[in-house]
């Protein structure tokens, strides 16, 4: 009998170590765990584009140093992606429609009707608050740029660059073209811009450089620029999907879309921008409209012998949203909490490239760059960019399948309007 008790007794001990053991075994998994879960880096996905033309990554030094900073916390993770921001904006689409979209979308607000459908879904994370509580963030942005990102009910899905001065659109022009025309200086009103026109022409220069692919980029920058002047035009180009384009500024924006191309290249038609490009940067064009972004792609051989100037009446296409970049609300709090933190960092960031860039060194600027910052400080009248405000069946196929039709008088100013209108009713239907 006390041989079988003691056989219990030592059972029983050993049950109790066992349980003993695993207990501890189970508390130190435990702790291990949490220790690893709280020291591995949250990542944050991202899709970034690599130029084809330079194979150079976009955004690169960014990631780089903010994953420096933060390392052993934030990692941002980026895949990669070769091709043109047209076919970023088309993946985006895609990974929407699939519910795989990354963490931080860059292109959001090209397209109005695409981002208005994300504010809808529920897509995009309403940054505001988190700014409010941010004094440093919020005090980083010029209150222009704030402004032009803050929707209607005081939400704000868009983290822009800090300021607007890396956003304006002018003309580059030819001084050293210009001035075989006897002209010294680039035109201050609408007239004497089609007189100069007129004056390049008769000298065998052609005056524009313009295509009509894609979203008719150029010459939709000089027209839209035409009605700026007036106050109704740009009350006119500050509505978002407007309804009706048979209006006063309306008109007068296709009479002079139509104008432009009796003094542009004769291979204009349904050809992309790079073909006006070219054109310019070979010396065969005197204008050419763009936005600061064209600066880094000229030659320094000749940066000192292109002007850049606002549009007549001193008119800049401005759009600080073009630079907005937004959370998506797919993700853990965790990773929101990264992706707002490097939303800061590149605010931040872009603070010091401004000075670096525009303001540090001003006397080693080239005479191209002193115009650029002559032209931001020269307080201009700002209208902003119709690729952030129009439909995109208009932008994608009435201005690339009718502006030539309007060049070419198959159809009036008045069908083409009628196009226009058109295009807003089957968007419409289509949503």
């Amino acid at each position: 009998m006390k041989h079988i008790k003691r056989i219990s007794l030592l059972f029983s001990i050993f049950i109790f170590c066992i349980i003993f053991l695993g207990e501890c075994s189970s508390r130190d998994i435990v702790k291990t765990n949490e220790s690893e879960e709280y020291e591995k880096e949250i990542i944050i996905p991202v899709i970034f584009l690599v130029d084809s033309s330079t194979n150079t990554r976009n955004n690169e030094d960014l990631v780089n140093s903010f994953n420096e900073k933060y390392k052993g916390k934030y990692k941002i993770k980026v895949e990669w992606m070769s091709g043109t921001a047209s076919s970023y904006r088309s993946r985006i689409k895609l990974l929407n429609a699939t519910d795989e979209l990354p963490a931080i979308i860059t292109d959001v607000r090209f397209s109005p009707e695409f981002y208005q459908l994300m504010i809808d879904s529920n897509r995009l994370l309403d940054i505001r608050p988190y700014i409010e509580k941010d004094s440093e963030w919020k005090n980083s942005f010029e209150p222009q740029v704030l402004e032009s990102c803050t929707e209607k009910n005081g939400r704000m899905y868009l983290s822009p660059m800090s300021s607007s001065d890396f956003s304006y659109s002018g003309v580059f022009w030819n001084k050293r073209l210009f001035a075989e025309a006897d002209i010294y200086f680039f035109p201050k009103t609408w007239d004497e811009f089609w007189t100069d026109c007129e004056k390049l022409s008769q000298k065998g220069i052609t005056p524009l450089s313009l295509h009509t692919a894609g979203t008719a980029w150029a010459p939709m920058l000089f027209s839209t620029a035409s009605i700026g002047a007036s106050s109704e035009g740009r009350e006119f180009m500050k509505m978002r999907l407007p309804e009706d384009y048979n209006n006063k500024s309306g008109r007068e924006l296709v009479k002079n879309l139509k104008k432009l191309f009796a003094y542009t290249t004769e291979d204009s038609l349904n050809r992309d921008f790079d073909v006006a490009f070219e054109h310019f940067s070979k010396g065969e064009t005197a204008m050419l409209p763009n936005g600061y972004w064209m600066l880094t792609q000229m030659n320094d051989e000749w940066k000192d012998r292109i002007g850049f100037s606002p549009f007549p009446e001193n008119v800049a296409i401005v759009s600080p949203e073009m630079s907005g970049w937004s959370i998506t609300t797919s993700y853990s709090k965790e990773v929101q909490e990264g992706a707002l933190l490097f939303l800061k960092y590149r605010t931040l960031k872009s603070q010091e490239e401004k000075q670096n860039t525009l303001y540090a060194n001003v006397g080693q600027k080239t005479s191209l760059e002193m115009d650029y910052i002559n032209t931001v400080k020269g307080n201009p009248i700002t209208v902003p960019n119709y690729q952030m405000q129009w439909n995109p069946i208009l932008q994608q196929e009435v201005f690339q399948y009718k502006i030539p039709q309007l060049v070419n008088g198959t159809i009036t100013e008045e069908q083409f309007i009628n196009f226009m209108n058109e295009s807003v009713a089957e968007f419409e239907k289509e949503k």
